[in-house]
């Protein structure tokens, strides 16, 4: 049930009439599509600014991270859920990610391509949130999105945070935001 390329571009098309706003290119994984960097390119020429938040697979290479930065992407966010390799492999369900993750956030640092790590907040990730906001600075990012847990789909299996510890996080995130080298942002806590 994927758009064809023909479609895609159409989809392009109407989003440009919002007055060419950021798109953000993200799935699943953008890289499965193989006409994705044709339809960056298209997006470009239609005036588009274009982010994309590509899985970190095999597929996620330097060279991959070179063509993004050649078809003007303007930022790449990789997700971070764990500060350390083992609350991060285990977040993710992925042996390795942890490491993988920091070799593509090298890639696009030396690609010179501005890097967002997105993180979900819920009650598994929520008391490594110091230490997360910790790496992601070290990874260079210049943006943290913390993405507050909406239990559809797979998010079904994890758990929210309850009410008055979502309010102490976000006071948290507004005092560390004054200092904080990363710019901080928070998505799904529309409260």
């Amino acid at each position: 049930d994927e758009l064809t390329t023909d479609e895609a571009e159409a989809l392009l098309l109407e989003v440009r009439a919002f007055g060419g706003p950021l798109l953000v290119i993200t799935g699943g994984d953008p890289l499965e599509r193989p006409d994705l960097f044709d339809l960056i390119r298209y997006g470009r020429n239609l005036g588009l600014r274009i982010a994309i938040t590509p899985s970190v697979t095999p597929r996620l290479t330097p060279a991959v991270v070179g063509r993004f930065r050649d078809f003007g992407v303007e930022t790449v966010a990789l997700s971070l859920d764990g500060s350390r390799r083992e609350a991060h492999d285990a977040f993710r369900g992925i042996p390795g990610c942890f490491e993988a993750t920091l070799a593509a956030a090298r890639a696009v640092r030396e690609a010179g391509i501005p890097l967002q790590v997105n993180t979900t907040v819920c009650a598994e990730t929520v008391d490594d949130l110091p230490a997360i906001h910790r790496v992601v600075g070290e990874m260079g990012a210049t943006r943290w999105s913390l993405f507050f847990l909406v239990p559809v789909g797979r998010g079904r299996a994890l758990r929210e945070i309850a009410p008055g510890r979502c309010e102490r996080v976000l006071r948290w995130l507004s005092e560390i935001a004054r200092s904080s080298p990363v710019a901080i942002k928070t998505t799904e806590a529309h409260h």
